[in-house]
């Protein structure tokens, strides 16, 4: 009788443990580029974003899975003293914060002088570059500033690097995926090709499935580089530079959010203040220049994967036209709102150029009712209505 019990008891013991392995995974938030420069900033960044943050932490936390925090790096600007506070802010949420250098975490006074340049950030973050394990990925941090001064540097991973991360990577798990945490990213989002050591670094992982997680330019992008390669570019969580409270592609202050369940991922922005529901911006007729006749959606923490389509006093209309513009609010607000000097206004307006989340539709029926509904990659749908 005993003999039974104790086989029942392991034969328990191992479902338990392959359900337990089957639905490991963990949360992922990526905070892009917090970049305080002055006393000011610093104080937005405790009290205005910090404690938004804490929100989206608290519901992770509820889940039961593993939580942590992703700088991708400007963890300051150029403000060295301001990096054990930030630091201090983030921890304070009570999951555990990494971070990547970026190129504004290295003193603006030195020049030439690399390993000193990167002195600053190590003392406070460590190691620049590392590896943990999350669920079923493997992530791993990189140094891809190579750093000469303030208004001088390349990106690149050197060779060292390179060698550490093939040993890193043979050492693996062979079922896990990779995940590359970097600063400045690993496309040329204006051409869209591939950076050369980008490619080194896919080369070195080989057939896995490949995540790059970065930020550096202050917007948000998805690109698919292959069938198992993707790279998601991460939005400035405090809109553009602390000088208006949306980035310049129109996404709104927020996190990047990764979860992984059942050994699948799943992402989206998530916008500060607001539910997970929240991802479409729709203006009525008349207020989008050079689309006034037309109904204007945004979708937000879009990709090339994402279908929009939209309804008329509840009759489907099919899918809505894809548009390139400046996003309207953030126009809106640079040209009625913001009050800077010349240097700040023309870096607000430099910035702004279209983009391609945004989609039309034109009402058939005068005053209609119209229903935009989005569905990203992985099958949510996000619903906004237009009166």
């Amino acid at each position: 009788m005993q003999r039974i019990l104790l086989i029942l008891l392991l034969f328990t013991a191992l479902i338990q443990g392959n359900v337990h392995a089957e639905s490991r995974g963990f949360n992922l938030v990526v905070v892009g580029d917090p970049q305080p420069q002055t006393e000011e900033q610093i104080t937005r960044l405790e009290r205005e974003i910090i404690p938004q943050i804490g929100v989206i932490v608290e519901e992770y936390r509820a889940t039961g899975y593993p939580t942590a925090i992703l700088l991708t790096g400007d963890v300051v600007w150029d403000t060295m003293e301001f990096l054990p506070r930030v630091k201090a802010m983030f921890e304070s949420l009570g999951v555990p914060v990494y971070a990547v250098i970026g190129n504004h975490d290295h003193p603006a006074d030195i020049a030439n002088n690399e390993r000193i340049a990167q002195s600053h950030y190590e003392k406070v973050w460590g190691q620049r570059y590392y590896t943990l394990e999350l669920g079923n990925t493997r992530f791993v941090a990189l140094d891809n500033i190579c750093y000469t001064d303030h208004d001088n540097y390349t990106i690149a991973v050197d060779r060292k690097q390179l060698r550490w991360l093939r040993r890193t990577i043979r050492k693996a798990d062979e079922n896990q995926r990779i995940a590359i945490m970097m600063h400045a990213p690993a496309v040329n989002y204006r051409s869209g090709e591939v950076l050369d050591y980008a490619t080194e670094i896919i080369d070195i992982v080989g057939d896995r499935e490949l995540h790059f997680i970065t930020g550096h330019r202050h917007r948000h992008a998805t690109a698919d580089i292959a069938t198992n390669i993707t790279e998601h570019s991460v939005a400035q969580v405090n809109g553009n530079l602390w000088f208006a409270p949306i980035c310049s592609d129109g996404t709104p202050r927020g996190v990047f959010c990764i979860e992984e369940r059942d050994n699948s991922w799943r992402w989206q922005h998530r916008i500060l203040g607001e539910s997970a529901d929240y991802q479409l911006v729709a203006w009525d007729e008349g207020i989008v220049r050079d689309n006034e006749s037309y109904v204007v959606a945004k979708v937000i923490g879009w990709d090339a994967s994402w279908r929009v389509e939209w309804m008329e006093n509840g009759e489907p209309r099919g899918e809505m036209e894809r548009i390139e513009i400046v996003d309207p609010d953030y126009m809106h607000y640079v040209d009625k709102e913001a009050d800077y000097d010349d240097i700040i206004m023309a870096r607000l307006r430099r910035s702004a150029y279209p983009h391609g989340h945004y989609y039309r539709c034109r009402r058939t029926v005068e005053n209609s009712e119209i229903t935009i509904m989005a569905t990203d990659r992985f099958g949510r749908t996000f619903t906004i209505g237009v009166e």
